[in-house]
């Protein structure tokens, strides 16, 4: 049986999502564990000003359930390294969708709730984000 420190394999997912985005000042990450549900916030800066109040943000909030992270806490290093990168496809190409649909707006907010078929690592070569 696999032990694991459930508070560090958060962290991972954390740092990785933390890495999605180029940003001028270092992404926000931050985590609200709601029991049944963990959600995972990420805030970044699109572009700089000189007054910080002034900064262009973007933020994503992922909803997931404790008994995902617990799946994912409970895999190998790579297939971790697996669902890191899903999770990061996902929140880019959504990013992308959302970029190119309001081109003229200035909404930049994201909203995702994790599916199941994500933690899964018997079909890796199937896994395609649906956005």
């Amino acid at each position: 049986m696999n032990t694991y420190d459930f508070d560090q394999r958060i962290e991972e997912i954390q740092l990785s999502l933390a890495q999605i985005f180029d940003s001028p000042k270092q992404p926000a990450v931050s985590l609200v564990d709601e029991g049944d549900v963990l959600v995972l916030h990420l805030s970044w800066v699109t572009q700089s000003e000189r007054d910080t109040t002034l900064d262009a943000r973007c933020a994503a909030t992922l909803r997931a359930t404790r008994a995902q992270i617990e799946r994912y806490a409970g895999l190998d290093t790579a297939q971790r390294r697996t669902i890191q990168q899903r999770i990061g496809a996902l929140v880019r190409g959504r990013y992308e969708l959302m970029r190119e649909a309001s081109a003229q707006s200035d909404d930049c907010a994201i909203d995702l709730v994790l599916d199941d078929v994500l933690f899964d690592t018997e079909s890796d070569l199937d896994y395609r984000p649906t956005l």
